[in-house]
């Protein structure tokens, strides 16, 4: 599971860094109403039209591009026989080890939707594709019968992923190996509220 990165990767991921911190610092200052594309990419300094090149819209470009698993990931996940669950966590674990996290766009994030809880539903959304990544993989143990219960054990480490980017934002004294340790017990106490239904 090594990641493969290039110079053009590098520079593509800086410059849609550069352009979400832009976003985000807009909708801080102005509120999220009132920015426009057009602000953004004025205030990046490219063209509206390299603004599309990078995100879809003004949400997109606010959130950010989630991470997903690359292709070796998939390959080692598919090959592995431990622990589903296990396997899952280890697989995001590896993601999230390799992704270049940014606490302080992770910060002006959660300021921005303590400040807009209107967007909430954009963030949380914003892992479906890694969700639907997850959910696959599940499948490729369970089988395509168990889509279902793969997609909703999915939503469950997305939603908790979701959950500890806030918290590790917050608090610079917990490293970023140890998200997946905090998911990882969000799941836990899940089952137990589960067990005890």
């Amino acid at each position: 599971m090594t990641p493969r990165s290039t110079l053009r990767d590098r520079r593509r991921l800086q410059t849609s860094r550069d352009i979400q911190r832009v976003a985000l610092t807009l909708a801080l200052r102005l509120g999220y109403d009132s920015v426009t594309t057009e602000q953004i990419a004025a205030e990046a300094g490219i063209s509206p039209r390299t603004f599309f090149n990078y995100y879809l819209n003004k949400d997109a470009a606010i959130i950010g591009t989630a991470p997903s698993f690359d292709d070796d990931t998939v390959a080692w996940f598919r090959a592995s026989s431990g622990p589903l669950l296990g396997d899952l966590l280890k697989a995001l674990r590896h993601l999230l080890c390799h992704a270049d996290l940014d606490r302080g766009m992770s910060q002006l994030i959660n300021r921005l939707l303590d400040q807009s809880p209107e967007l909430l539903p954009i963030f949380y959304g914003s892992l479906k594709r890694l969700g639907d990544q997850i959910a696959d993989l599940a499948v490729t143990r369970l089988g395509e019968d168990a889509r279902p219960d793969a997609e909703l054990l999915a939503q469950a480490i997305s939603h908790a992923l979701a959950d500890t980017f806030r918290i590790w934002a917050n608090d610079d004294a917990m490293s970023e190996s140890s998200i997946v340790d905090v998911i990882a017990a969000k799941l836990k106490t899940l089952r137990g509220f589960l067990e005890q239904a």
